[in-house]
């Protein structure tokens, strides 16, 4: 039956792995942006994040009618700690919107923090896009007053060539 294979899938493959899982957290820890786009950065320590968490599940209050709060607050420890390492792994360009942040209080979400630097992003990338324009257009009219001043400089040597060459053939 489907139960009997998930409970067989769960015996062979739902068991903590502690070199799998030492092995997460050295990658989510080293984890860096490295001039990828936020979203790509994010997506790849979500699933670190996400392989991390079936392999070292959380642990969870087991007494009938709990009201001591574990639980909320073993997800409110995880949520800050992943905030923190989004934040750390970010390139050196995001250290004004990670201040930011950092210093709202509350502390925002991971999610609302991803949403601030993935907006940070993209006005970036429409200020680097408006002031590309005028840049080339200034190249390009340096190089035609360049390409310009080249010709008349070559239509003047070849002047000069020919008018020594007259003023030799006439003496």
């Amino acid at each position: 039956t489907a139960s009997q294979i998930w409970a067989d899938l769960l015996e062979r493959f739902g068991k903590e792995s502690s070199p799998r899982a030492y092995e997460l957290k050295q990658r989510i820890t080293a984890a860096r942006q490295d001039g990828a786009s936020v979203s790509i950065y994010y997506t790849n320590l979500r699933s670190l994040w996400d392989e991390n968490s079936s392999i070292q599940p959380l642990p969870r209050c087991s007494c009938d009618n709990c009201s001591c709060d574990v639980g909320k607050r073993m997800d409110e420890f995880q949520e800050k700690e992943r905030l923190y390492q989004f934040l750390m792994g970010l390139d050196a360009d995001f250290n004004v919107i990670k201040t930011q942040i950092l210093a709202t209080k509350p502390t925002p979400t991971l999610g609302t923090a991803y949403h601030l630097v993935a907006e940070d992003e993209r006005q970036r990338s429409i200020s680097n896009d408006k002031r590309a324009q005028p840049e080339s257009a200034a190249f390009k009219a340096f190089q035609r007053r360049d390409s310009n001043s080249n010709v008349k400089k070559e239509r003047n040597s070849s002047r000069a060539a020919k008018d020594s060459k007259e003023g030799r053939e006439n003496e």
